[in-house]
């Protein structure tokens, strides 16, 4: 009898304990987050994460209750955007070891003809620090650019600052390199990454993207009008940009493993893809999909996702994620319902101005007060209203985190603007 009781007592210890555990535990965790961003549908898509070498979760998240479209599975292949520079940079890197360029070449040596180039090295551009704006400015003019005249287009923009001197991301200065790796390989760009890249480290679902061509098991991409999901138009997923991938979440967790292992590139030239604090990472998004890639040496950990939707609170998301996997604070996802306060005319006042986007110049709009409240105007004078819910902080949706932080300037002692924008903080600079 006394030996049954110790078992029992045993049992209900390890209830006890697996009960204690399993919230504290990190795949327990990771799922819990992850669950919740689907219930409130901010998000769908497949999830990677490992650390230490053991693969904490790896899952698909279906918004449930919407059109079987949006559905995807496993094997799902997403267009991954922006994502596709860790191929660029690794390309770049795999021509280096081939002694076909140097991170030291200066743009004069590849493209004679290029203004201020003898100052813009290939280390420049893969680091984003070239100078050259983040978009070309009559991209938008163009259903598609060949590379020949994307590159004739970037020797058009000016210069935002001397290179080397700043950081900026570009998509021109990607663009480039996407130009040199086609000019200094063989046999052109595509075949130089399928062969360099896909082939050796076999990455069988990774290619490029064709419209006129059907690919299997394609994750259509959605975006949210209003409430209401609607499927992304293939105009607006022809993009002329660094490579129109798509690929698979099995995909890049299995070339995230082998960057170091020296088969396909050695590891001193491999280790360049890690920028001074031992992190490769890169987010993507377009219409209807958003990605990220993230790999940091120091605490070992992979984490990377692809959706086909959207409504995603990004940053929000990348932060938390990192966060709790060092055990620091972060919020599981839960429903928002933000509440419009009265201010003052005095306070409101020392809101409005012209501002654009730090990152792109181009993209303007003003603040104005109307009749003692708050609208973003833009260059056709379309008018969104804007909702305090506290003295310096604004929204548009109250059952979003997305809107409008003013912070005031010591300096200039004026009001400084950040948007936050699908989870996003988006920098503006005052105009005026």
């Amino acid at each position: 009898m006394k030996r049954l009781s110790t078992i029992l007592l045993l049992i209900l210890l390890s209830i006890s304990a697996f009960g204690q555990t399993r919230k504290d535990n990190l795949p327990y965790k990771l799922d819990e987050y992850f669950t919740a961003l689907t219930v409130f549908k901010n998000f769908n898509g497949n999830v990677m994460v490992s650390k230490d070498g053991q693969l904490l979760l790896d899952k698909t998240y279906n918004i449930e209750g919407e059109t079987d479209s949006l559905k995807i599975t496993k094997d799902s292949k997403f267009i991954i955007a922006s994502v596709s520079k860790i191929f660029i940079k690794f390309s770049i890197l795999r021509l280096v070891e081939l002694k076909k360029i140097q991170l030291t070449d200066n743009l004069t040596n590849l493209i004679p003809d290029f203004p201020n180039g003898e100052k813009i090295t290939i280390d420049d551009l893969i680091h984003h620090q070239s100078g050259l704006p983040r978009e070309l400015s009559t991209k938008d003019s163009y259903d598609s650019l060949s590379l020949s005249k994307i590159v004739e287009l970037a020797k058009l923009e000016k210069l935002q600052f001397e290179p080397g001197s700043q950081t900026l991301y570009s998509n021109v200065g990607y663009f480039l390199l996407h130009y040199i790796i086609d000019k200094s390989s063989s046999n052109g760009y595509l075949a130089f990454i399928q062969n360099e890249i896909f082939n050796k480290m076999k990455l069988n679902n990774t290619l490029e993207f064709n419209s006129t061509k059907s690919v299997p098991k394609f994750a259509i991409g959605f975006d949210n009008e209003n409430g209401k999901l609607i499927p992304t138009s293939i105009n607006k997923i022809k993009k002329a940009e660094t490579g129109n991938y798509l690929s698979t979440i099995g995909d890049l967790y299995s070339f995230s493993q082998q960057i170091l292992l020296g088969k396909a590139l050695k590891k001193s030239l491999a280790i360049e893809m890690f920028g001074h604090d031992s992190i490769l990472n890169q987010s993507g998004g377009r219409s209807g999909y958003r990605s990220y890639f993230y790999k940091d040496l120091k605490t070992d950990v992979t984490f990377i996702f692809l959706s086909n939707y959207t409504d995603i609170p990004f940053q929000e998301v990348t932060t938390d994620v990192i966060n709790l996997l060092d055990n620091k604070s972060y919020e599981v996802p839960h429903k928002i319902n933000r509440v419009e306060i009265q201010l003052s005319t005095e306070i409101l006042k020392k809101y409005t101005g012209k501002f654009a986007l730090e990152a792109d110049l181009t993209q303007t709009f003003s603040i104005e007060l109307i009749s003692n409240t708050l609208f973003q105007v833009d260059v056709n004078g379309d008018k969104y209203q804007l909702h305090p819910d506290s003295e310096n902080t604004f929204f548009e949706s109250p059952i979003t985190k997305d809107g409008f932080i003013f912070t005031l300037n010591k300096q200039t002692n004026q009001y400084d603007l950040t948007i936050v924008s699908g989870g996003i903080n988006l920098k503006m600079k005052r105009q005026g």
